[in-house]
């Protein structure tokens, strides 16, 4: 890092101000980011919240403790977001941590932007992002990001496919990291399963059990036969779990597959 990388956030606060940004994009600290972009690390952030997930035993005042890791949001937490070549660094002037008590997309991690657009997203091992729940299927729009780390999180659930719409090398584990979590297979064909790769399975539901209880019955059959119908609405974690073939249709050749596990099973 040079002096110009200190140097030039202090000009350009000097001499901007609030700026209008382009349709579908929004303003944050006189800067412009991608709507969309923001949305997906939104949803990360809300996913992990939603699981009420904290690490066992605690330590009182464990600024570590939770899913997203709380210390991102503090004054003096060491993680960066680089725009445009420009470092903003938590802890200095032109940090994006502000302390309010929740994760914001900003303080998310490592990130790199440029002209608007999330270039690099790295939360994984060693960063302490500390994320759980499900990956949003809307990750798949971050069609500018070419750097997608998320490896030894808490990341559960199916991968959506639309990971597969990344136009990332998905064989190179310094752009592309997933190892680590506690994603359930089926996981999506673009996925490399090398010889690294690792996930904490043990509490995975098996393909079928549409409501996630462990079991595979005939509550599942009538939700089924519920989706099939559009009488009620399916999310992909419920949609993956419903196409007991497998084959991206959800239709009565699923039904006869989870009778016939339902039947041996009994």
């Amino acid at each position: 890092m040079t002096i110009f990388n200190y140097i030039l956030p202090i000009i350009f606060l000097c001499f901007s101000f609030s700026q209008d940004c382009d349709t579908g994009y929004t303003e944050i600290n006189s800067l412009c980011f991608h709507d969309g972009d923001i949305s997906v690390l939104q949803k990360m952030i809300d996913n992990s919240y939603a699981t009420g997930f904290t690490e066992e035993n605690c330590n009182e005042g464990d600024s570590y403790c939770g899913s997203p890791n709380p210390y991102m949001d503090q004054l003096d937490a060491w993680f960066w977001v680089v725009v445009d070549s420009v470092y903003y660094q938590s802890g200095t002037y032109n940090g994006f941590q502000n302390e309010n008590g929740q994760v914001d997309p900003l303080e998310l991690g490592l990130q790199e932007w440029n002209n608007g657009r999330l270039t690099s997203i790295m939360c994984g091992a060693y960063i302490y992002c500390q994320l759980s729940g499900p990956i949003p299927v809307e990750i798949g729009t971050l069609t500018e990001t070419s750097v997608l780390r998320f490896e030894y999180n808490y990341l559960s659930g199916f991968a959506p496919e639309s990971i597969c719409d990344l136009d990332i090398d998905n064989a190179d584990y310094l752009d592309f990291d997933l190892t680590g979590n506690r994603i359930c297979p089926p996981y999506p064909e673009c996925i490399a399963q090398g010889d690294f790769w690792y996930q904490e399975t043990s509490e995975c539901t098996e393909i079928g059990d549409l409501n996630f209880d462990s079991t595979i019955n005939i509550q599942d059959v009538i939700l089924l036969v519920s989706f099939i119908l559009n009488e009620n609405d399916w999310n992909y974690q419920e949609f993956i779990a419903a196409d007991y073939n497998q084959d991206g249709e959800l239709n009565v050749i699923d039904i006869v597959g989870i009778v016939d596990a339902i039947l041996q099973i009994d």
